[in-house]
């Protein structure tokens, strides 16, 4: 029986590395599928402590999978890696994410020392912008042999049973024709009068919506200069909801807001799918009452996840519909919501790298409890079969 103080003294005898990783991580943001700094640095602390780590797994540069195997046959366990940025910087903590990821595979590996099975940590790029990291390495059969999958995000709270959304991302492009605005306008098609009529309808659909479901969007090119009919115009739209079901019947709806302001303008629309499309998450609840026994054990103050706010989405449900998988949440110590500046500040210095610690400490102790008493995760995969069935 392998004991779970072991992680503790493993992860805090690396609390200065894995500071230094997650403040230079944070330090250098780099966008989806650019993440070379990011990606080498968490191989190099892999390959620090004993891992076997390949790059470029799935095709994608950023990618990587990382393995510690034991002596004999046993339970393969992932934890997933975020390392991407936002536009303005880690408005997300995934710095947090990924030093997080490492130090749990590696405190856990440490820790058991001899052990079977394997512990695996997965470089997922692009999470952000329906770039599809895990869903990528998923199609090209690099978790085929992962029994449960586990990680963490920052928020501004902690909870145990966090709520991820389906998202589609499209474009519109409306074509019209180009005209004199002063001398000839009545022999142009506005596309930009398109663009806004899609918005309007899309706007007027909101009152027959579900409450949980999330459209946005904006406007991508509203044409060049005042005194020309822009004949090219584009909209972008992410548009969320409970359910893959309740998704695709959105996602039609929101193509015919487009069909129907291209119509009445005179317009034509070409529509495109941006990205990847992420399922809603679905938590093992098995391996969320580990997390929970274990995050309880370490003092958490857990709180109850308000299941409408804070709606957003992650490739991590794909894969949750596919292996037992689950996300925690673990709050940074500040009201700042996600993907704001002052969500950044919160996630940077040694406060990010304390909470990638806590959550690293959680990640292991639960997956020690796997190495522990391996038939939890059978009854995980048979519980994730079992909800398939139902559906």
């Amino acid at each position: 029986m392998y004991k779970k103080e072991k992680i503790t003294e493993v992860i805090e005898r690396n609390r200065e590395e894995i500071t230094e990783l997650c403040e230079y991580i944070f330090e250098n943001p780099e966008l989806g599928f650019h993440e070379y700094k990011a990606s080498a640095a968490l191989k190099d602390f892999l390959e620090k402590h004993g891992f076997t780590v390949e790059m470029g797994v799935a095709g994608l540069e950023t990618a990587f999978r990382a393995e510690r195997k034991g002596k004999g046959q046993g339970p393969t366990v992932g934890f997933f890696c975020e390392y991407d940025a936002l536009p303005n910087g880690h408005s997300c903590g995934h710095n947090i994410i990924a030093s997080s990821a490492v130090m749990a595979g590696a405190g856990l590996a440490e820790a058991m020392g001899e052990y079977d099975g394997n512990v695996v940590v997965l470089g997922t790029p692009s999470e952000e912008g329906s770039g599809g990291g895990k869903e990528l390495l998923y199609q090209a059969g690099v978790m085929d042999d992962i029994d449960c999958a586990m990680m963490f995000h920052p928020g501004n709270k902690t909870v145990i049973n966090d709520i991820l959304l389906a998202i589609s991302a499209y474009s519109f492009t409306f074509h019209g024709r180009a005209a004199h605005a002063g001398a000839c306008p009545e022999k142009g098609i506005s596309a930009v009068e398109a663009v806004i009529q899609m918005f309007n309808n899309v706007n007027g659909m909101r009152v027959t919506v579900k409450p949980d479901t999330r459209i946005h969007g904006i406007i991508k090119q509203g044409g060049v200069v005042t005194n020309v009919i822009p004949d090219l115009t584009e909209a972008q739209f992410g548009i969320r909801a409970k359910t893959k079901a309740e998704l695709e019947e959105l996602v039609e709806r929101v193509k015919n807001c487009a069909r129907g302001a291209a119509l009445s303008t005179g317009c034509t629309v070409d529509i495109r799918e941006i990205g990847i499309s992420y399922m809603n998450l679905k938590n093992s609840e098995v391996l969320l009452q580990l997390a929970e026994k274990n995050m309880a054990d370490m003092g958490e103050q857990i709180d109850v996840r308000n299941a409408s706010e804070g709606l957003g989405s992650s490739d991590v449900g794909n894969i949750s519909h596919r292996i037992p998988t689950f996300q925690i949440m673990i709050g940074v110590g500040s009201p700042a919501i996600p993907h704001s500046e002052a969500f950044a500040e919160a996630c940077g210095g040694k406060r990010g790298a304390d909470i990638a610690v806590r959550a690293a400490t959680a990640l292991a102790m639960t997956g020690m409890d796997l190495f522990n008493k391996p038939e939890l995760i059978e009854k995980a995969k048979e519980e994730l079969l079992k909800d398939k069935e139902e559906e």
